[in-house]
C-alpha cells in the first residue's frame, strides 16, 4: 500500500516538474542571450571649408602628350633595345586611331619638340604635306604632329624645344666623385633599377598598341615617379658649398623651364587650347609649371586617350 501511494504521488509531480523544466530553458534561453547592440553613433560632421581661387579659373588649357621617340636617335641616356615600326599598316591604323582620339580635344595650337631653328624647314614641309607633296617620316613629330594639325586645319605647327644653360665653370660630377672619394654615390644602384624599368617598358611596346602605350607612359604616377632618376646617383656628389651634381641636372630643369616660357610666348588667346608633342622624360616638371601657373588648366591625356 505504501509503494502504491509513492507512485500516485510521483505521478501526480509530473506536470508540475515538467512545467517548471520548461520555465527554466525558457529562462535560460533568453537570459543568457546577449543584449542586441546598440547602433553606433554617426560621425560628427565636419564643414570642409573650401576657399575660392582669388585668381579665377583658368581658361586656357594645355595636354602634355608625353611620347617614346618613334624614330630614336640615341641622344638619350636609356638606348632603345626595340622599335616600332609605325610606318607598317597595323600601326597606321594606331596613329590614325590616336590622332583622331586627340582630335576631340580641339586644340588651337600643337606645339612640337623642335626647336625654332627649324622654323623654315618645318613650315616648308607641313605646307607641302597638306599640299600632298611630302611624305611623312617615322617622326611622332610628323606622324602625330603634322597628322592631326592638317586633319584640324591648322596654317602651321609651333616648335617650342630649347637648348638648356649649363652652370659655369662646368664641373662634371663623375669626375670630382672620383677626386673626393664619392664614387659609391655615383654607383648606388637606382640607375640600374631606373634602366630595368625603361628596358621593360621598352619591350612592352612592341606588345601594346600605341593607344596602350601613351596611355601607360602619361599616367600621372608613373610621371611623378619616372623624375626621380635626376635626383639619386650622381645627383648628391659634392661637399660642402660645392654641388657638382645638382649644378648638372639644374640645366636639365633650365631646359624645360624654356620650353613652357615658350608655351606660355604662344599662347595668344585665354582660351587657349595647347597641345604638346614631347618626350615623356620632359613631362614632370613641365607637368609642375602648367599644374602651378594660374593661366592655365592641365587637361591629363587619359581624358581622351
Amino acid at each position: 500500500m505504501q509503494g502504491i501511494a509513492v507512485r500516485r504521488s510521483l505521478v501526480a509531480l509530473r506536470p508540475a516538474c515538467t512545467v517548471l523544466t520548461l520555465s527554466f530553458l525558457v529562462a535560460l534561453l533568453f537570459g543568457c542571450a546577449a543584449p542586441a547592440p546598440e547602433p553606433e553613433p554617426e560621425p560628427p560632421t565636419v564643414a570642409v571649408e573650401t576657399t575660392p581661387d582669388p585668381f579665377g579659373p583658368p581658361s586656357a588649357s594645355i595636354l602634355l602628350l608625353g611620347t617614346f621617340h618613334f624614330s630614336d636617335a640615341g641622344l638619350d641616356s636609356y638606348k632603345p633595345e626595340f622599335d616600332v615600326d609605325v610606318l607598317s599598316e597595323e600601326r597606321q591604323r594606331e596613329v590614325e586611331e590616336v590622332v583622331e582620339l586627340l582630335a576631340a580635344y580641339r586644340p588651337t595650337k600643337i606645339a612640337l619638340e623642335w626647336g625654332p631653328q627649324h622654323r623654315a624647314e618645318v613650315d616648308e614641309q607641313y605646307h607641302a604635306y597638306v599640299n600632298g607633296e611630302f611624305e611623312l617620316t617615322s617622326s611622332e613629330v610628323h606622324q602625330l604632329g603634322y597628322r592631326l594639325a592638317a586633319k584640324l586645319g591648322h596654317e602651321r605647327v609651333w616648335l617650342v624645344d630649347a637648348k638648356r644653360r649649363f652652370y659655369e665653370p662646368w664641373v662634371d660630377p663623375d669626375e670630382y666623385a672620383a677626386e673626393h672619394g664619392q664614387e659609391h654615390l655615383v654607383n648606388d644602384g637606382w640607375y640600374e633599377r631606373y634602366e630595368q624599368v625603361w628596358r621593360e617598358e621598352d619591350r612592352t611596346k612592341t606588345e601594346r598598341t600605341l593607344r596602350e602605350t601613351l596611355r601607360k607612359i602619361n599616367r600621372p604616377e608613373r610621371i611623378l615617379r619616372s623624375h626621380g632618376v635626376y635626383l639619386v646617383g650622381n645627383f648628391e656628389v659634392g661637399d660642402e658649398d660645392e654641388y657638382p651634381g645638382v649644378d648638372a641636372k639644374t640645366a636639365w630643369y633650365n631646359r624645360n623651364l624654356r620650353i613652357f616660357a615658350n608655351l606660355q610666348r604662344i599662347t595668344e588667346r585665354e582660351d587657349e587650347r595647347i597641345l604638346l608633342i614631347i618626350g615623356h622624360g620632359h613631362v614632370p616638371i613641365l607637368r609642375h609649371c602648367v599644374e602651378a601657373s594660374p593661366a592655365y588648366r592641365l587637361v591629363e591625356v587619359g581624358e581622351y586617350l
